[in-house]
């Protein structure tokens, strides 16, 4: 294998699923209507209590274990497996 394969099987995707993670993980975590604490003010549970659950297409809800949508009570209840999290 040279550098054209390594780029093109290792590289490229590696760019499009962190781009992928980053995106998802920037839409659970930023609203406008969320508020920004400062360090006098932020707590453990506000700041779990300040991410966003999101609506996601069924396939998006699968291939993510319902993270997005059940992103609050991840945070909350960090220790649930995420098998639990939709029934919680």
């Amino acid at each position: 294998y040279g550098a054209k394969e390594v780029a093109l099987l290792y590289v490229g995707p590696y760019f499009v699923v962190n781009a992928w993670l980053v995106l998802y993980t920037w839409l659970q975590h930023t609203h406008p209507d969320m508020p920004h604490f400062g360090d006098a003010e932020w707590t453990w549970l506000r700041g779990a209590l300040s991410t966003i659950d999101r609506p996601y297409p069924w396939i998006v809800d699968e291939l993510h274990h319902h993270i997005g949508t059940t992103h609050v009570c991840h945070h909350v209840f960090h220790e649930l497996p995420h098998y639990h999290a939709v029934e919680a």
